[in-house]
């Protein structure tokens, strides 16, 4: 029998002779041909051959498909779909001001258009989970409307709450900055999440963005004790040395303040530009790090850390306005800037032919399907329900039609880890299961319903909403003078701007 979308998980759902990317001992990757997966309410109920069907399935011909465990998305700001086309030529010191700040001028409908874009472009891209650094909540209504959205969307997410910048003006004359960087109404707003979740049937956690280091130790420890104690499972924070960031050394603050767990519930983002001694610690603590090899390769934040040996490391989207959702292309991307780095250490001062050729270039195509499954799993604390496909776990599943993929043809059928990591794309992502419910289905995103409201809205809907505010958000942004922002960065970083040069 054939089921409609629901808006919670039901009955059952059967998906008939797949190939799936099954992972096995040492998470070694093996493909299980003509094997299905019972999927009943929202977590794989059987994987195996020839499942008997139960009288209230929904069967699905998986037959000439690849089918993967959802992909783990650990660093994205999913709230800044309308400033996508600002940010392709710009390296971080641009970006702050045109990007970050930009949530000044988004009113809190803004926020959950922005928001809700954001998290179904992930969706199609096979995305089931994504560690959200929200650091757009310019009010307590900016931020429920954020929540609303990553609801709505059916991604499974940890909400990372985090302080946006303040401003006490912001014109076409001036820039300056507020004093007051953690309000008491937004931090009593996080306490009552933290209270309430989780959310949209325990897909949304809330979690917290923090990047104040330079508050005195006494008030850092005091912020992790109290939102640990009020049920806040995991912090993340951004992490990079470079003339923008400065040379903070976080990882070694992170131990002198004895705030390292084990596992941690700190995930770190970036972790660029460190030296010896930091990459040594970070290995020894196994501090989990997000990658994200696209604006790390663009806005000057140096070599991404993916593929070092002994890291924990992830992947990360970070800006969709920059570059790709796509966890599997980033994966790509990583791979083959690892294998570049090991290459440029074999030139002459990193210039002309290299002097020997690696026959083991760095990596792996499992190590980067790990990267985006399982080890960002881990990472985010949850293990032990996603990222990979067991029986007992959630069902966080993506559908590849390898039979109708042009770019996965002669690979698919004798490879199917190569064909999905090296030669796949998002058009050949036929479906994406979350929490068990189709949120992408036959190539298209599935409608989402808006809990408070239950309004249904399907993608033209969105993207009209999406394009109305992404103008309006133009027009308010006129009124901006951007180089008082630059300056105002400059005085906030403490920016040396002798190292900020155009070549």
């Amino acid at each position: 029998m054939s089921r409609g979308l629901t808006a919670t998980a039901s009955g059952a759902i059967l998906l008939r002779g797949g190939t799936l990317l099954y992972h096995g001992d040492q998470d070694h990757v093996e493909p299980l041909r003509d094997t299905d997966i019972l999927v009943r309410n929202n977590r794989i109920a059987k994987v195996g051959k020839s499942i008997a069907a139960p009288v209230d399935a929904e069967l699905v011909d998986c037959r000439g498909k690849i089918i993967t465990p959802g992909f783990v998305d650990t660093h994205h700001h999913l709230w800044q779909t309308q400033l996508k086309g600002c940010h392709a030529d710009q390296s971080v010191f641009d970006y702050i001001p045109t990007g970050f700040w930009q949530s000044f001028v988004y009113t809190p409908k803004d926020m959950f258009w922005g928001q809700l874009g954001g998290a179904l472009e992930a969706i199609d891209c096979g995305t089931t989970f994504v560690l959200d650094h929200a650091h757009g909540n310019q009010s307590n209504d900016h931020a429920r409307q954020a929540l609303s959205a990553t609801i709505a969307s059916g991604i499974r997410s940890i909400f990372a709450y985090s302080h946006a910048p303040y401003f006490t003006k912001w014109d076409s004359k001036s820039c300056e900055l507020s004093r007051d960087i953690m309000p008491e109404s937004s931090m009593a707003h996080i306490f009552e999440l933290a209270q309430q979740q989780p959310f949209g049937n325990g897909r949304v956690h809330i979690g917290f963005g923090f990047d104040y280091w330079f508050l005195p130790k006494e008030a850092v420890v005091g912020i992790f004790s109290q939102l640990r104690g009020a049920g806040i499972k995991l912090f993340t924070s951004h992490y990079a040395k470079n003339p923008t960031f400065g040379n903070h050394p976080l990882i070694h603050t992170l131990a002198a303040y004895d705030l390292i767990k084990t596992p941690s519930d700190i995930l770190l983002s970036h972790a660029t530009g460190l030296d010896e001694h930091e990459k040594a610690k970070l290995a020894e603590t196994q501090v989990p790090v997000s990658s994200t090899p696209d604006t790390e390769a663009q806005m000057g934040f140096g070599w991404p850390l993916a593929f070092t040996p002994g890291i924990n490391y992830t992947l990360g989207v970070d800006c969709h306005t920059n570059n790709t959702s796509s966890i599997l292309s980033l994966a790509r991307t990583a791979l083959q800037l690892a294998r570049q780095r090991n290459t440029v250490k074999a030139m002459n001062g990193g210039e002309g032919a290299p002097q020997r050729m690696d026959l083991r270039p760095t990596g792996s195509t499992e190590d980067a399907f790990n990267a985006a499954t399982i080890r960002g799993a881990r990472a985010v604390l949850l293990g032990n329900e996603i990222g990979s496909i067991k029986e007992g776990k959630l069902a966080d599943l993506v559908i590849f039609d390898a039979l109708g993929s042009v770019g996965m043809s002669c690979v698919s059928e004798s490879d199917p880890l190569t064909a999905v990591v090296r030669h796949s794309d998002s058009r050949d992502i036929e479906a994406v299961m979350i929490d068990g419910i189709w949120r992408k289905r036959d190539g298209k995103l599935c409608p989402v319903t808006v809990e408070e409201t239950g309004a249904s809205l399907a993608w033209p809907a969105i993207r009209k909403n999406l394009l109305a505010s992404q103008r309006d958000i133009q027009e308010r942004q006129k009124n901006l003078n951007v180089d008082k922002a630059k300056e105002a960065l400059v005085a906030m970083f403490q920016i040396d701007k002798s190292k900020l040069v155009k070549s």
